[in-house]
Parts: structure tokens; C-alpha cells; sequence
């Protein structure tokens, strides 16, 4: 799904003929403008004299702690961060002594605060039970104000801390956040049988105990609900959109089984109104299984299995495949489809078997990590299971794999390469001329390869990192 933009505001931020006229822009628009000689023009504070609420909005991609120290800028800015529309509290800290602190700031913040409404409110630190009443005062503080999202991330230095912030009761009313993200927030079961948010759109859920009963309650509450992630969370076995008619994006992100169901734990997913897919993450002792997804448009196939030992392993990929097969059976009617590595190296091992792909109507097909010579057999299948494809993005790999590609792609219309270049201990201008060296010699390589498909078009876009 779609995010909004932030603000509406973005579109009206800079003006840039209001702070630069000079008559030598006007022939040459690259020349720089001399500088002024006037004291006076010299000494022009533009930022202050712009308005308010753009100044506001500048301030509002600030977490608090820095906004609030623009008010030693001058009296102008005494006052003008305790109108900034977001709020952003965030702390690494790991002791008791620095979450107090923390605590006592967010407190005194507040209680400064005098914008009438807050439309981003986010709170991150680990969290102790002792700070329980003071952080559901910070809740009900940003739930009073409307808060549009609110995001609520806290984290622990230990993975088995059973220090988990429960939501308070009043939260599960008709809040009248669009957005709302939870990490380490422990839910009540009996509390979600009459949660009411109403104005929900965007839900996250992240490392946490979520039942099948659950699920089936957020989506019962959420009559708006467009968006829904599952990040780390257990606890579950299926998840039936059939409760939700709003319900268009589903993101599960790592997910594990009891100890005692390896290999026979299956997490079934029933969404025939989805539009999009995403399973990512890594899988513990758990398996997929689509039940009813005609709707999907988009797929993302990216999760990883974690083998159960090491004197398993030589049956790590062969205890999958056919749930692979059955997933890839399930989406072959997607017009966007992306493949992560685990899954290229099973369909890899297929391949060299004897098993192909299943058919795909893909339009679309984006392999979103780094290849290597042994995931050739797997792209090679899809490849050839793909006889619609229009545009395939890939990561940089050695130029010789893509003259294997271009092999296979018989209706190929666009090929994007993604080239991405760690630029440490290289400067700007070293770096930007040794890839410019490469990527003409890439360009270079790629004219003289044959090509299956007459339109196939190579595009090579770079970054740095």
C-alpha cells in the first residue's frame, strides 16, 4: 500500500525565486550568484523569517531532543518547537539510570507542548515495567491530541526480558489514529474481542504472542484496515482476511512454530481481496500455505528457512520444495512477483533435478538479493516459466550471468541493474570515476551479447552507499 505524504505542506517548503533573483541566473542559469557586499544582505537570517508552520515542519523530521534545541537560536525560536506536529522520543539506553532520564525529559517536554493537535507521536527506548504509568500517561497524552500515528517501538538488551508494556485499557477504545506500530506491546486477548479502531489503517505488530483469535478480533475492529504487518510474532497458524473486506496489503516477516512441530507446523493464509503479499523474514519450524489469493497483484517471496541442525541440513532443501512449488502454483496468476535468495537456491536445486517452475502470468520479476553462479538453474526456470515477462530487476553480479540471461528471456522488454557501490575509504571523486570506468565496460559487454528477445532493453542505473 501506498503511504501518504507527510504533509501537505511538502509542496510549498521552498520557493526558490523568493531567495534567489539575481539578474546573472537569468542567461546562465549554472552560474553562481555573486556574492553580496552589503552588510545588511549579508546578515539576512532566511530561516527565520520564513513562516511558522514551515518552520515547523522542518523541525518535525527532528527527534524532540534536537527541535527543542533550536531554541537557543534567538527569541524568534523560543517557542516555535512546541508547535512542531510530530513528536520523536528516542533512546539506546540500557541501564535503569538513563531510561529515568529519559523519562524526565519526555515528561517536561510535554508539558510544554502547546500544538492543539499531534500527527506523529513516537516512542522508543527500553522499556521497564516501573515506567509503565508514566509512558501510558505519554499515550493518553498523544491519544488526547488526535494523534494520527502513533508508534509505540520499544526494545530490550536481552531477548527473553519478560518486560513487556501492556497496553493500557482506554487504548483499545476508537482512537482516532490512522497508523499505529507496536513492538515489544503485549496485547490482551480479552481486550481485542471489543477493540474498536475504527479509524485504523495501517497496523504493525512486532514481536509479540498475536493467536489466531486475535487476528481475527484487529480485523473485526478495524473496519479500515488497509495495511497489516506481522514482524517476528508467534502464536498463530492462519490468518483469514475473510474478516476484513478492507484488508489489501499483508506483510509477514519471520514467524516460528512450536519446538515439537518442526517441519509440521503450516501457517495457512486465506485472502481473497488481497492485492498485495509479502512473506519475508526467517521461517522456524514452520511452512506456508496459500488457501485463496486470486486477487493478488503483487508477491514478494523472500523468507529464509532455518534448518533445524547441522546433521539435517543435507535435507534442508528437499523438506521445502514442494512447499515452494506449491506457493510458486498458488501465485503463478501475479503480475509482480519478487524472488529472494533462499528461494532462488531452492528452485536451483529443482532445476538440476529435473523440476521446473510452474508457469507464471509474472509481468514483473524483481531478484531482490545478490546472485551468484549456483542461483543460475533457479532464474533460468523462471525464466522460461515466465513467457509474459515484461521487466526483470536485478542486483549487480558478474557481467557473464547476464549474458546467460539474456540468453533465456525470450520476451524480455526491460532489464533494470541495480549496481550499488560501498564508497568507505574512497573519496567522492576517485570513487565516482572508477565507476564510471565500470559501468562503461559493462556497457561495453552488454551491446556485444545476444539477446532472445529483439526488444530487450539493459539499463543500468547506479548509487552509492
Amino acid at each position: 500500500m501506498r503511504q501518504p505524504s507527510e504533509s501537505s505542506v511538502n509542496a510549498t517548503i521552498w520557493d526558490s525565486t523568493s531567495f534567489y533573483r539575481t539578474p546573472n541566473r537569468k542567461n546562465n542559469p549554472l552560474k553562481r550568484p555573486r556574492s553580496c557586499q552589503n552588510k545588511e544582505c549579508q546578515n539576512v537570517d532566511r530561516i527565520s523569517n520564513l513562516p511558522d508552520p514551515i518552520i515547523q515542519h522542518i523541525l518535525s523530521f527532528l527527534p524532540a531532543a534536537d527541535a527543542i534545541k533550536t531554541c537557543i537560536l534567538s527569541k524568534r525560536w523560543d517557542s516555535v518547537w512546541t508547535l512542531v506536529p510530530n513528536l520523536i522520543f528516542r533512546r539506546e539506553c540500557s541501564c535503569s539510570q538513563e531510561a529515568e532520564s529519559f523519562a524526565v525529559f519526555v515528561d517536561k517536554t510535554l508539558m510544554h507542548y502547546c500544538s492543539p493537535k499531534v500527527k506523529k507521536f513516537l516512542v522508543e527506548f527500553e522499556f521497564t515495567e516501573y515506567l509503565k504509568a508514566q509512558v501510558d500517561s505519554w499515550v493518553e497524552f498523544a491519544v488526547r491530541l488526535k494523534v494520527e500515528e502513533l508508534c509505540l517501538e520499544f526494545h530490550r538488551e536481552i531477548a527473553d526480558d519478560p518486560d513487556y508494556y501492556y497496553l493500557p485499557n482506554f487504548l483499545y477504545s476508537n482512537i482516532p489514529a490512522e497508523k499505529l506500530s507496536l513492538r515489544f506491546c503485549a496485547l490482551s486477548p480479552n481486550k481485542l474481542k471489543q477493540v474498536s479502531w475504527m479509524s485504523l489503517k495501517v497496523l504493525s505488530i512486532s514481536y509479540n504472542f498475536v493467536s489466531n483469535e486475535m487476528i481475527k478480533n484487529i480485523f473485526l475492529g478495524c473496519s479500515l484496515l488497509e495495511y497489516l504487518k506481522l514482524n517476528q510474532c508467534h502464536g498463530f497458524d492462519q490468518i483469514n482476511t475473510n474478516f476484513s473486506s478492507s484488508l489489501k496489503d499483508l506483510v509477514v516477516d519471520g514467524s516460528w512454530g512450536p519446538e515439537d512441530k518442526f517441519g509440521d507446523f503450516v501457517i495457512t493464509i486465506k485472502g481473497p481481496s488481497l492485492l498485495s503479499l509479502t512473506l519475508t523474514g526467517y521461517m522456524r519450524r514452520a511452512n506456508y500455505m496459500l488457501l485463496d489469493v486470486s486477487s493478488l497483484v503483487e508477491a514478494n517471496i523472500g523468507y529464509r528457512m532455518k534448518s533445524c541442525s547441522l546433521g539435517c541440513r543435507s535435507n534442508w532443501y528437499s523438506a521445502h520444495r514442494s512447499m515452494l512449488h506449491d506457493l510458486l502454483e498458488k501465485l503463478k496468476h501475479v503480475e509482480k512477483l519478487t524472488i529472494g535468495t533462499w528461494c532462488l537456491q531452492v528452485l536451483s536445486i529443482s532445476e538440476v533435478k529435473g523440476l521446473s517452475s510452474p508457469t507464471s502470468a509474472c509481468k514483473y520479476l524483481t531478484l531482490n538479493k545478490k546472485i551468484n553462479k549456483w542461483d543460475l538453474p533457479g532464474i533460468a526456470s523462471l525464466l522460461q516459466s515466465s513467457p509474459n515477462l515484461q521487466k526483470l530487476t536485478i542486483n549487480l553480479m558478474p557481467p557473464n550471468n547476464f549474458e546467460f540471461l539474456l540468453k533465456n528471456a525470450k520476451v524480455l522488454e526491460k532489464m533494470i541493474i541495480h549496481a550499488q557501490r560501498d564508497a568507505i575509504n574512497h573519496t567522492w571523486m576517485s570513487v565516482e570515476a572508477q565507476e564510471l570506468m565500470e559501468l562503461l565496460e559493462l556497457t561495453q559487454a552488454f551491446l556485444s551479447y545476444p539477446r532472445a528477445s529483439p526488444n530487450a532493453k539493459v539499463m543500468l542505473e547506479s548509487c552509492f552507499k
